[in-house]
C-alpha cells in the first residue's frame, strides 16, 4: 500500500451570491473579474483538511508525493448557475507542486448510479463526464495559486469568467 494518496478538494462557489454582487463581469477568459473568499466554499477529503474547511481559506495537510485534485460545482450541484473551472496555477516561482499548472482531467462516460424514479431507493446505471484539476505535492512549504471559472446563467449562457487566489500548504 501506498504512503501517498488522492486529495479530493470539492469546491462549492456560491453562484447567487456572485451573481448579485458582480452585475457586469468580464467576459475575457484572460482577464476574468477577481472576487474574495467568501464566495466559496473548501472542503477537503480524507482528514487532511487543517483549518478553513468549509471556507474560502482552505489549507490542507498534503506530503511530497500527494496528488491534489480540485473539484467545483455551484451550490445547486451545476442544476442551476453551473461552474467550470479552466485554469489553476501558481501564483509565485515556487515548486510546491511537480507542475506550475495544473492539469485538467476529463473522464466522459463514468459509470453512476442515479434514481430511477422519485423514489432514490430504485437506482439504475447511467453515465456522466466528470472533470477536475489535479498536481502533484512536490515539496514542503506553502504556495498560493490562482484559480480560474466560468459561470453560466440558468439558460446555460454564459455569465462571466472569475478568479481567487486560495492557498494550500504542505507539510
Amino acid at each position: 500500500m501506498s504512503k501517498n494518496k488522492v486529495i479530493n478538494v470539492n469546491i462549492i462557489i456560491d453562484t447567487c451570491r456572485v451573481m448579485d454582487d458582480y452585475k457586469n463581469p468580464s467576459k475575457d477568459q484572460n482577464n476574468p473579474t477577481g472576487i474574495g473568499n467568501s464566495y466559496q466554499f473548501m472542503v477537503a477529503s480524507d482528514n487532511t483538511g487543517l483549518s478553513g474547511q468549509g471556507t474560502g481559506n482552505l489549507r490542507i495537510k498534503a506530503k511530497q508525493g500527494d496528488v491534489v485534485r480540485f473539484y467545483a460545482t455551484s451550490e445547486y450541484n451545476n442544476f442551476d448557475n453551473p461552474v467550470i473551472v479552466y485554469q489553476l496555477f501558481n501564483l509565485k516561482d515556487n515548486d510546491l507542486f511537480q507542475n506550475p499548472n495544473f492539469q485538467l482531467e476529463d473522464f466522459p462516460d463514468a459509470d453512476i448510479i442515479v434514481p430511477e424514479v422519485f423514489n432514490p431507493l430504485n437506482a439504475v446505471q447511467s453515465t456522466q463526464n466528470f472533470w477536475f484539476a489535479q498536481n502533484t505535492v512536490n515539496a514542503k512549504g506553502e504556495q498560493n495559486y490562482g484559480l480560474q471559472f466560468a459561470l453560466y446563467d440558468s439558460s446555460l449562457s454564459l455569465f462571466g469568467y472569475f478568479s481567487w487566489k486560495p492557498t494550500v500548504m504542505a507539510f
